[in-house]
């Protein structure tokens, strides 16, 4: 099952590692998070499994959270089901590609007149996804792969893209804790290769090597890289790939507990 949070058997050496950095956590006085251990492993997968490193991550986001906490869902999951349902731009498939990573689909939908703080909306509900699947073991270990369809990019996407917006966007991309994320933009038309142009001068290098753009009119690329099977119908998948908001909206919703509890995780 795509969703399974079954517990995980650990090697007696990452056991070892998650006590040491739970002792790590529970001795530093200005984080204020939880010490369970899908949150210690998310970050020890992330730094392939170095203590130290690991600390210094959980560290790194909860600072990037207290200096940028309108960048991280603030809401209970129930806040957030009206956008998922009334645009329809966020994704899971229900098939990891052919390198065991999830798949998610993000979408530009431009809702822009419906949802005043639509923006802002959006951030909120892509820390809400990402949170969710880092709480799979399988995403902890293989990371996800993410496509990016900007073919409904709108003029009123690209006046929200200021510099300043780009800079948080790729620090936030430094911090989060995937072990990996490769990135398939598709694009078509100007107004899309402008999005793709705005964005990329702000990603790090490391970043950048993982990012790939299709032309929406051509996707053997995409196909091949991500595999026939998982992906959705309208880009070559099988038919039977519908895009569905039940899938990952039952997800949060399942989890919305822990989800509205790491909320309140912070950095004094």
């Amino acid at each position: 099952m795509l969703f399974l949070t079954t517990r995980v058997e650990h090697t007696a050496e990452q056991i070892f590692k998650i006590k040491q950095l739970r002792q790590l956590v529970e001795k530093c006085d200005e984080l204020r998070v939880g010490t369970e251990d899908t949150l210690l492993t998310k970050f020890l997968h992330y730094t392939h499994w170095d203590t130290i490193k690991a600390y210094q991550a959980i560290h790194a986001y909860y600072e990037f959270k207290r200096r940028h906490p309108t960048w991280v869902a603030r809401h209970p999951i129930e806040h957030y089901r009206q956008l998922f349902y009334g645009t329809h731009c966020r994704y899971v498939m229900p098939h990891v590609d052919r390198n065991g990573r999830v798949l998610v689909v993000f979408k530009t939908v431009d809702g822009f007149q419906d949802y005043p703080d639509y923006l802002q909306s959006l951030v909120e509900i892509d820390d809400l996804i990402f949170e969710s699947l880092l709480l799979l073991p399988r995403v902890q270990e293989n990371g996800i792969t993410v496509i990016c369809d900007l073919q409904g990019t709108t003029r009123n996407f690209l006046r929200q893209f200021s510099p300043s917006f780009m800079k948080v966007v790729n620090e936030k991309n430094g911090v989060l804790p995937f072990s990996q994320r490769i990135v398939h933009i598709i694009q078509r038309g100007f107004l899309m290769h402008i999005t793709s142009t705005l964005f990329m001068p702000f990603m790090n290098k490391e970043f950048k090597e993982r990012i790939f753009t299709h032309d929406g009119r051509h996707l053997s690329k995409l196909r091949e890289m991500v595999g026939y099977d998982c992906l959705p119908a309208e880009y070559g998948g099988p038919a039977e790939n519908v895009l569905d908001t039940n899938l990952i909206f039952n997800h949060l919703s399942q989890n919305a507990k822990y989800l509205e509890k790491l909320q309140e995780y912070e950095k004094l």
